[in-house]
C-alpha cells in the first residue's frame, strides 16, 4: 500500500517549478519585464519571450491574466511565422489548463503544440517533449495509464534525441518517475523498478537533491510492499540524507513515521513506539485531527503486539475522538480493524465480529474496495474462530468477490499498457526506418545537388570562353579595318602627288591627248566579312526531387505519434471562484481538495482520486486549516460547506 501511495504522488508531481527556472533568471523582475515590453523599438523575439514569462508567471495568480499574455504572444508568434514560439506558447496554455484541472483542454493545446513541431528540427525537440509529457500527465489523470504511458515514452524519444543539458536531464528524470509509478500501478515491479534507478542516476548526476531523495523514497516503497524491510531501511537512511540538503523537515518525519512502520512489521515494537511517541508530541501541537488518528491508531496497534490491551484500547479510544472530528472513513476503518484485532486477542470475538459488521454497513465504504477487501477477510477469520463455517464462508467469498472484481480492473489496466507499449514500439520501429529513408533521399539529393552545380559551373565557364573570344575577335577585326582604312589613304595621298607630278611634267605631252580618257588605276576595292559568331544556348536540365513529406496521424497518427498522443471535467463553479477570491494563498492542489471536500468525500476517497497517498491528504488538509484561519475544534468541512 506505501508503494502504491507513492507511485502515485510521484505521477503528481509537477513540471511548473523546473521550467520556471529555465525562463527567468534572479536578475531580471516581473517589473523589468513589464516595463521592456512598453519600448516600441523593443525586438519581436525579446517581446514574445517576455509576454511568455509574464503569461506563464501569472498561471498561479491570475487566469485572465494569464491568458491575455499567453495569447498576445501566440498572434505575434503566428504574424511571425515562428515555430518554435507557437510551440512555446501552446504549451504554457497546456499547463495554465492542468494547473485548472481542465484535461481535456489540457490535451487539446498539447495537442496544438505538436501540430506546430517538427521532428526534423531539433529546436523543436524539447518543446514536443514537453507537449508529450503534459498529455502523459493529463490522461494519468484520466485512468488512461496505456495512454499517459505511451505520451510518457514518445516524451522521453525526443528527450534522448536532443542536447543532454541539465534541463533537460531533469525533464528525464521526472518522465522516468512517472513511467515507473505507472507501472507500479500495473505491478509491472521489475519495469518500474528500472524506471526509478534511472531517474535516480540522472537526478544524482546534475546534483537534484530533492529529485533523488524521492527516488530513494519510492525504492523504500517498493522493497517495503516486497516485505524486504532491511533494504527499505538503507533506502529511508539515504531519502533522509538528500531531504536534510533541502531542508525538507517534513519529509524527514514522514520518513520516521514509516522506519517506525518497519520496526512493527518486524514485531519490533519497542523500536517503533518512542519513534512514533516522539511525532506525535510534534504532531499535537499542530492539534491536526486526522494526523493524530493516525497517530494513536499505530500506538494501539503496536501495544497490541506487546499484548498491552489497555494501552492499546486507550489510545483507540484517543484515536476515535480525533476521527470524529476529521470525518475521515479510512481512520474509521482502520481503528474498527484494530479495534477487531484487540477483541480477538482478548479472545472477544462476538465483539470483533460485531465491530466489523458496523463499519461494513457504513454505505461510504463501497468506495474503499481495497479496505472493504481485507474488512471481509477478517471477518471470516473471527467467524472461523468463533465456529461459525456458513457466515465465515460467505464473508470469505464476499472477500473474493472483491478480489477479482479488483483482479479484473488490473489485468485490464496491464493489457491496456502492454498494447500501449507494443503500439509505441510499432510506430517508433516506422519512424526509425522512415528516418533511415529520409536520410537516404537527403544524400541522394545532396548529390543531385551538387550535379547540378557542376554542370552549371561548366557551362558557365564555356559561356564565359565564347564571350571572351568573340569580344576579343570583334576587336581584332576593328584593328584589322582600321589600319587597311589608313593604308589606302596613304595609297591614296602618294597617288595623287604622282599624279600631279606626272602631270606637270608631261604637260606639254598631256596637251596632245587631251581628249584622251586614261583610266588611274582600279581602286581595289576591298570587302570585308565579318565573321559572326553564334552563341548556341544549350537546355539545362536539373533533376531536383521533392521532400519526402512525413505523417503525423497513424496510433493517434498513432507517431506521429499514435500521435496517441492525452478527461474528467473538474469543478471549477462559483465555489473556486469565491475562493480563489478569498483565499488567494491557496495553491492548486490545496484548492482542488477543499472542493473535494465540499463535495462530501472522506480523504482516503480523496487519496484515491487525486492519486496520492492518505498521509498527503492529511498534510493538504492541515495546510487548509492553517491557511484559512480555522480555528481549533471547528470542522474543517462545515467549514467549507458555509463558503
Amino acid at each position: 500500500m506505501i508503494k502504491k501511495c507513492w507511485c502515485i504522488l510521484f505521477l503528481l508531481t509537477s513540471i511548473l517549478g523546473a521550467q520556471n527556472n529555465q525562463e527567468q533568471t534572479p536578475d531580471i523582475t516581473v517589473d523589468d519585464i513589464k516595463r521592456q515590453l512598453q519600448a516600441k523599438d523593443l525586438p519581436t523575439t525579446t517581446r514574445i519571450d517576455n509576454l511568455l514569462i509574464l503569461g506563464y508567471e501569472n498561471i498561479t495568480e491570475s487566469k485572465d491574466s494569464a491568458v491575455y499574455y499567453l495569447q498576445k504572444a501566440l498572434e505575434l508568434s503566428k504574424v511571425e511565422k515562428d515555430s518554435f514560439n507557437i510551440i512555446r506558447a501552446y504549451n504554457r496554455f497546456s499547463v495554465l489548463e492542468k494547473y485548472l484541472e481542465n484535461d481535456v483542454n489540457t490535451l487539446k493545446y498539447a495537442d496544438s503544440a505538436l501540430q506546430y513541431g517538427s521532428v526534423a528540427n531539433q529546436k523543436h525537440f524539447a518543446g514536443i517533449a514537453y507537449a508529450h509529457t503534459n498529455k502523459g500527465l493529463a490522461y494519468n489523470y484520466l485512468e488512461r495509464f496505456d495512454l499517459s504511458l505511451q505520451s510518457f515514452l514518445n516524451a522521453n524519444s525526443f528527450l534522448l534525441k536532443d542536447a543532454q543539458d541539465i534541463q533537460t536531464k531533469t525533464y528525464l528524470a521526472e518522465n522516468y518517475t512517472h513511467l515507473a509509478a505507472i507501472y507500479s500501478s500495473i505491478k509491472n515491479n521489475e519495469t518500474s523498478l528500472e524506471c526509478i534507478k534511472k531517474a535516480l542516476i540522472i537526478s544524482k548526476s546534475i546534483d537534484a537533491y530533492w529529485e533523488t531523495g524521492e527516488s530513494y523514497e519510492f525504492m523504500f516503497a517498493h522493497y517495503f510492499d516486497q516485505k524486504q524491510y532491511p533494504i527499505a531501511q538503507k533506502y529511508i537512511d539515504s531519502a533522509q540524507t538528500m531531504y536534510a540538503k533541502v531542508e525538507n523537515v517534513q519529509g524527514i518525519q514522514f520518513l520516521d513515521k514509516y522506519r517506525a512502520e518497519i520496526y512493527l512489521k518486524q514485531d519490533k515494537p519497542d523500536l517503533a513506539i518512542p519513534i512514533y511517541d516522539a511525532l506525535l508530541q510534534i504532531d499535537k501541537k499542530d492539534s491536526v485531527a486526522y494526523i493524530l488518528a493516525e497517530g494513536y491508531t499505530f500506538l494501539s496497534k503496536a501495544y497490541t503486539n506487546k499484548n498491552k490491551f489497555k494501552l492499546a484500547e486507550k489510545y483507540l479510544d484517543s484515536a476515535r475522538v480525533q476521527a470524529s472530528i476529521s470525518e475521515n472513513l479510512s481512520h474509521q476503518i482502520s481503528i474498527a480493524s484494530q479495534q477487531a484485532k484487540i477483541y480477538k486477542q482478548k479472545k472477544q470475538l462476538g465483539l470483533g465480529i460485531l465491530e466489523l459488521q458496523t463499519i461494513l454497513k457504513n454505505e461510504e465504504i463501497s468506495s474503499f474496495q481495497e479496505s472493504k477487501k481485507d474488512l471481509y477477510k477478517e471477518l471470516s477469520e473471527l467467524y472461523t474462530l468463533n465456529k461459525d463455517p456458513k457466515n465465515a464462508f460467505l464473508s470469505l467469498q464476499q472477500h473474493h468477490t472483491i478480489k477479482d472484481s479488483l483482479r479484473a480492473i488490473l489485468q485490464k489496466n496491464k493489457f491496456n499498457v502492454i498494447q500501449s507499449e507494443f503500439n509505441y514500439n510499432e510506430l517508433s520501429a516506422k519512424l526509425e526506418a522512415r528516418d533511415a529513408q529520409l536520410q537516404v533521399a537527403k544524400a541522394e539529393q545532396k548529390l543531385s545537388r551538387d550535379k547540378t552545380y557542376f554542370t552549371f559551373g561548366v557551362l558557365g565557364l564555356i559561356l564565359l570562353f565564347f564571350l571572351i573570344s568573340f569580344y576579343r575577335q570583334k576587336k581584332l577585326n576593328t584593328i584589322k579595318r582600321e589600319n587597311l582604312i589608313a593604308k589606302q589613304e596613304v595609297l591614296s595621298i602618294k597617288q595623287e602627288a604622282l599624279d600631279a607630278q606626272v602631270i606637270f611634267k608631261n604637260k606639254q605631252i598631256t596637251d596632245f591627248a587631251i581628249h584622251i580618257s586614261e583610266k588611274n588605276e582600279l581602286l581595289e576595292k576591298i570587302k570585308i566579312k565579318l565573321k559572326q559568331v553564334k552563341v548556341i544556348n544549350d537546355t539545362h536540365k536539373a533533376v531536383v526531387k521533392d521532400t519526402i513529406h512525413f505523417i503525423n496521424n497513424d496510433i493517434d497518427q498513432n507517431k506521429e505519434k499514435i500521435q496517441l498522443y492525452q478527461q474528467v471535467n473538474e469543478t471549477n463553479d462559483s465555489f473556486r471562484a469565491k475562493i480563489d477570491h478569498l483565499y488567494a494563498n491557496l495553491n492548486e492542489k490545496e484548492k482542488k481538495v477543499a472542493t473535494m471536500l465540499r463535495l462530501g468525500q472522506p480523504s482516503k476517497q480523496i487519496a484515491l482520486q487525486l492519486g496520492i497517498s492518505a498521509a498527503s491528504v492529511d498534510n493538504y488538509r492541515y495546510n487548509l486549516r492553517k491557511k484559512m484561519e480555522i480555528p481549533k475544534g471547528h470542522s474543517l468541512k462545515d467549514f467549507i460547506k458555509k463558503i
